[in-house]
């Protein structure tokens, strides 16, 4: 009987992770598909744009680096990238709100996996 019930458990749990493996997939694909659907904000021959824009990605990029240990703190340092091209600063803004809402919402269901294991 006892066997059963750690076969039991040990079903549940693996069912749960493949669950919340295709979760996290959902999420994945939810934010690429957001944050594809952000205008770019530059003409192909405006370079200056194109630059601010390069620079702008440039540190988003460093932020990721220097913080791949935590997404939260890679998200911060992100978020502290600015742009003196109001159509680049809005583009970024818009692919940090795809981001952040994700955030939020793997942050809470996170938080409910917690509690459901606790109780």
């Amino acid at each position: 009987m006892r066997f059963f019930a750690i076969a039991l458990l040990a079903l549940i749990a693996i069912a749960s992770v493949s669950a919340q493996s295709q979760a996290d997939i959902d999420k994945a694909k939810k934010i690429m598909e957001c944050v594809n659907n952000v205008k770019e904000p530059c003409q192909t021959s405006d370079k200056p744009c194109l630059a601010e824009q390069q620079k702008l990605e440039d540190c988003q990029d460093k932020c990721k680096k220097d913080n791949s240990g935590s997404m939260s703190d890679a998200l911060s340092c992100a978020k502290k990238c600015t742009s003196t091209n109001k159509d680049v600063q809005a583009w970024a803004d818009a692919q940090m709100a795809c981001v952040s809402s994700s955030m939020i919402s793997f942050a809470f269901a996170a938080l409910i996996a917690a509690f459901s294991l606790l109780f």
